[in-house]
């Protein structure tokens, strides 16, 4: 299992780089109220954001080559990917963000603007033209700084999926879904990996609405194990992953105990039903699932995970990873600042702009 992470490892992306993640001394109660400035250099934002454009490197088709003449290119692709990641945890919207950054040189002297700030236009084109890639490594570099603090450990996974409406009827990259009793949603699917210890997710997977978790759940556990060499325990998960690829990765390849619920209502099943063993088994399996309910609940309230205003799956990829991002931001901050009782308390971290 290792040798097997370290390959992966190896030809996914680089290792990230060891920070120093020192604790800073701060408030022992009450709220930090981080401003972007402060919470752009307690995550190493500049040092993560290098890494992972370097990384995204490898995995992107390779850019034409800029022929004679044209506008040289003032502005960092780092800069453009932390003013997004600022943007997503402070939930502006383009405009906004563009007119925040001009007007407050420190801000923008941190994400590497110098005197002169970008456009909205050239901003938006930007930002799209990083793609998808960058972002995920963020998101990733985030967990890693996580794991090594002993924040997330990983030892206890659950895996579960929420729906997105997509927000233009359209939408090429939306599809429909419609379950039993239930009024049919045409969207996305966020396929998140939590680790149940802290409630933060370790890995987050968009997919079409018709998407079944079973076809995608084994993977997102394996991906999830071999990134980060997690030493699995237990994989918790509802009906939906009860599949023989889910139950071979779970317990014969990463040797975790696969916690899977059962569905009653399927030919066959019921005559168990009233074994008071299989009612245990359901009530041991279902409570821990509940958190990654509160996890869903809770990055769309206070992260705005379903109010995005973008359509084509690349796009939505984006503003599911950048929802992520900031919700893993604030944890590493809290940390950062000894307070782990606001490792989920968005608003008493940041400071109100």
């Amino acid at each position: 299992m290792e040798s097997i992470t370290k390959w992966f490892q190896s030809v996914i992306f680089h290792p990230v780089p060891e920070l120093d993640n020192a604790a800073i001394p701060g408030k022992p109660s009450g709220k930090l109220r981080l401003t972007p400035e402060q919470l752009l250099t307690v995550i190493h934002s500049r040092e993560l954001a290098d890494w992972s454009l370097q990384a995204a490197r490898y995995l992107q088709a390779p850019r034409l080559k800029r022929g004679p003449g044209g506008r040289p290119v003032i502005y960092q692709d780092s800069s453009i990917l932390q003013m997004a990641i600022v943007q997503a945890i402070w939930r502006k919207s383009y405009e906004q963000i563009v007119d925040y950054v001009a007007s407050h040189a420190g801000l923008a002297s941190e994400l590497g603007f110098g005197t002169r700030t970008i456009s909205q236009g050239q901003y938006w084109e930007r930002r799209m033209a990083l793609g998808i890639w960058p972002f995920l490594f963020f998101f990733l570099a985030l967990v890693f700084q996580l794991l090594r603090l002993g924040v997330i450990r990983g030892q206890e996974l659950i895996v579960d999926s929420s729906l997105l409406t997509a927000w233009r009827k359209h939408d090429p990259g939306a599809t429909r879904q419609k379950y039993a009793g239930k009024k049919a949603v045409f969207g996305y699917k966020v396929h998140t990996v939590l680790c149940h210890q802290v409630d933060l997710p370790l890995f987050v997977l968009v997919t079409p609405a018709h998407v079944h978790d079973s076809q995608v759940g084994w993977l997102v556990v394996l991906a999830t194990a071999l990134l980060f060499g997690l030493k699995v325990l237990v994989v918790y998960a509802d009906a939906a992953y009860f599949d023989r690829r889910m139950f071979q990765i779970v317990h014969d390849f990463l040797g975790a105990h696969p916690a899977i619920e059962f569905n009653l209502r399927k030919a066959g099943k019921k005559k168990l039903a009233t074994l008071e063993f299989l009612h245990q088994w359901q009530r041991l399996v279902t409570a821990p699932r509940t958190a990654i309910e509160r996890h869903f609940a809770w990055m769309k309230r206070y992260f705005g995970l379903k109010f995005f205003q973008c359509f084509t799956y690349p796009r939505v990829m984006q503003f599911v990873l950048l929802t992520y991002i900031a919700a893993l931001a604030v944890a590493f901050a809290a940390d950062r600042y000894q307070r782990p009782d606001l490792y989920r308390r968005r608003s008493s971290v940041l400071a109100h702009l």
